[in-house]
């Protein structure tokens, strides 16, 4: 419901998905305006959705750019006097969104066509798109072909990988290193194993990804999803024609996950909210989703050929690994945060 807890809010309520689009998209255009989190310009072609929102519906948008953790945080603690309408968490926060009652439902037109696993059954959240584990690897400073994690291993590169306690790439890019190393959702020594060894070679880049850093050859290899490092690999070229980027899937630990739309249980725009999540599973904005390389959730809609030359070639895909069990990966990922900030941050200062 849109009437937030304690009775404080004067909002209507009604559950979104008892009302006709019509009436969805006529509400929204009238609310005017769609507050976002997590959902920034840089990250697989936001900026290209939200002109099309905007454009469609009449909407002002802003986006304050937090990881997963922190979006629900806010939802949570702004409650009746909330800002933001909606997020883009990782696939193992929106099982936690519904625990922390933080969210409400909404099902698009096109719920039928998205995968059970991708979605809560209430329509709590639904998974717009996924990326499978990559890295990006200045060729200009790493002559190994970084396409596995033993290759990495060997490279001798400096590794970035971001914000492990609270950024859920950055934690589905150990979970990756666990399953190529022989471990898995209920084994992370591997992983971890793997990165303390690192750690203590100095191996393990302290910062965070930046474009700055990378036009000025500050990384050797960034680990995370293929639609940003196809992303990062195309602004590089850009300010540094010369550069010599490469881009593969982590091809021994593939893992394949998604991130999910969801709506603030206490959203001051909730048919804006509706009417966004509404378009970014339509046609039109899957394909606007996979134009900043993210691989659409719905896989009866085509993307165009002068598109899919410009991926990671289908080949490197063959070993994919999904992670449909959101709850054991919702459990992987809080341990990989615990043990990243008791077990390796000590040993990276």
């Amino acid at each position: 419901t849109l009437t937030a807890c304690g009775g404080a809010s004067t909002a209507e309520s009604v559950d979104l998905r008892e009302v006709p689009l019509d009436t969805i998209l006529e509400k929204a255009k009238e609310e005017g305006q769609i507050n976002s989190v997590g959902m920034p310009d840089d990250w697989a072609n936001w900026r290209g959705s939200w002109a099309a929102v905007s454009e469609k519906y009449g909407l002002t948008h802003e986006d304050t750019d937090m990881s997963s953790a922190e979006e629900l945080s806010t939802f949570e603690t702004e409650k009746d006097a909330a800002t933001k309408d909606i997020g883009d968490v990782g696939q193992a926060f929106g099982p936690t969104a519904v625990e922390m009652d933080v969210v409400q439902p909404y099902k698009a037109s096109t719920w039928d066509s998205i995968p059970d696993w991708a979605k809560d059954p209430d329509g709590k959240w639904c998974i717009s798109y996924v990326g499978t584990m990559s890295a990006m690897v200045n060729a200009d400073r790493v002559s190994t072909t970084i396409d596995s994690w033993q290759a990495l291993k060997d490279s001798g590169a400096t590794i970035t990988i971001g914000d492990v306690v609270r950024g859920a790439s950055a934690q589905m890019a150990v979970l990756s290193c666990a399953y190529a190393l022989g471990g898995s959702m209920d084994n992370l020594d591997p992983a971890f194993d793997f990165f303390k060894e690192m750690a203590q070679e100095g191996r393990l880049d302290a910062g965070t990804y930046s474009q700055e850093r990378m036009d000025r050859a500050e990384i050797d290899v960034l680990l995370t999803w293929d639609y940003l490092t196809l992303q990062y690999r195309d602004l590089t070229k850009a300010s540094v024609p010369d550069a010599n980027i490469e881009c593969h899937v982590m091809k021994d630990g593939a893992l394949q996950s998604g991130y999910a739309l969801v709506i603030n249980k206490y959203a001051p725009h909730p048919y804006a909210a509706a009417a966004t999540v509404e378009y970014l599973l339509s046609d039109e904005g899957q394909i606007n989703r996979a134009e900043g390389y993210a691989r659409p959730i719905r896989s009866d809609v085509e993307l165009p050929a002068e598109l899919s030359a410009k991926m990671i070639p289908d080949e490197e895909y063959t070993n994919t690994i999904p992670l449909t069990d959101n709850g054991a990966v919702t459990a992987a990922c809080t341990e990989i945060a615990t043990r990243w900030e008791e077990e390796i941050i000590p040993l990276m200062g």
